[in-house]
Protein backbone atom coordinates (compact mmCIF):
# COMPACT_ATOMS: atom_id res chain seq x y z
CA UNK A 1 0.00 0.00 0.00
CA UNK A 2 1.60 3.19 -0.91
CA UNK A 3 0.77 6.45 0.51
CA UNK A 4 0.79 9.58 -1.49
CA UNK A 5 1.27 13.14 0.49
CA UNK A 6 0.71 16.49 -1.40
CA UNK A 7 2.17 19.60 0.01
CA UNK A 8 1.38 23.10 -1.12
CA UNK A 9 3.11 26.02 -0.83
CA UNK A 10 1.59 29.45 -0.59
CA UNK A 11 3.31 32.81 -0.11
CA UNK A 12 1.31 34.72 2.48
CA UNK A 13 2.76 38.34 3.79
CA UNK A 14 2.38 38.22 7.75
CA UNK A 15 3.78 42.00 8.00
CA UNK A 16 4.72 44.94 6.30
CA UNK A 17 7.22 43.99 3.71
CA UNK A 18 10.80 45.27 4.30
CA UNK A 19 10.92 47.72 1.71
CA UNK A 20 7.93 49.30 2.71
CA UNK A 21 9.14 49.74 6.77
CA UNK A 22 12.79 51.33 5.02
CA UNK A 23 11.25 53.61 3.32
CA UNK A 24 8.98 54.77 5.71
CA UNK A 25 12.38 55.17 8.01
CA UNK A 26 14.54 56.74 5.90
CA UNK A 27 13.74 60.45 6.52
CA UNK A 28 14.14 59.93 10.05
CA UNK A 29 17.80 58.04 9.50
CA UNK A 30 18.63 61.08 7.56
CA UNK A 31 17.53 63.48 10.18
CA UNK A 32 19.58 61.46 12.70
CA UNK A 33 22.18 61.27 10.38
CA UNK A 34 22.56 64.99 10.10
CA UNK A 35 22.15 65.31 13.93
CA UNK A 36 25.16 63.11 14.16
CA UNK A 37 27.75 64.80 11.69
CA UNK A 38 26.44 68.20 13.58
CA UNK A 39 27.25 67.00 17.21
CA UNK A 40 30.46 65.65 16.05
CA UNK A 41 32.12 68.63 14.30
CA UNK A 42 30.90 71.11 16.84
CA UNK A 43 32.63 68.52 19.43
CA UNK A 44 35.91 68.28 17.66
CA UNK A 45 35.83 72.31 16.98
CA UNK A 46 35.17 72.93 20.75
CA UNK A 47 37.98 69.96 21.70
CA UNK A 48 40.77 70.83 18.78
CA UNK A 49 40.11 74.91 18.32
CA UNK A 50 42.47 76.20 21.19
CA UNK A 51 45.18 73.32 19.48
CA UNK A 52 44.86 75.40 15.80
CA UNK A 53 46.24 78.59 17.30
CA UNK A 54 49.48 77.74 17.78
CA UNK A 55 49.62 76.13 14.13
CA UNK A 56 48.49 79.68 12.97
CA UNK A 57 50.26 81.39 14.48
CA UNK A 58 53.77 79.25 12.96
CA UNK A 59 52.32 79.93 9.53
CA UNK A 60 51.68 83.89 10.16
CA UNK A 61 55.31 84.04 11.53
CA UNK A 62 56.70 82.02 8.61
CA UNK A 63 55.24 83.97 6.32
CA UNK A 64 56.88 87.33 8.10
CA UNK A 65 60.24 86.16 7.99
CA UNK A 66 59.90 85.23 3.76
CA UNK A 67 61.93 87.45 1.81
CA UNK A 68 59.01 89.94 0.72
CA UNK A 69 59.99 92.15 -3.19
CA UNK A 70 56.79 94.24 -1.93
CA UNK A 71 56.98 97.53 -1.61
CA UNK A 72 54.80 98.84 1.69
CA UNK A 73 52.03 101.54 0.71
CA UNK A 74 53.22 104.72 2.29
CA UNK A 75 51.67 106.31 4.92
CA UNK A 76 49.36 109.10 4.45
CA UNK A 77 49.34 110.80 8.24
CA UNK A 78 48.93 114.32 8.27
CA UNK A 79 51.37 115.99 11.04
Amino acid sequence: MEVVMATTVQKQVIGPSVVSVFHSLWPLVEQVGEWFWFLLSLALFVVLGPFSAPIALIALVKLGLEDNDHQEPESISTT
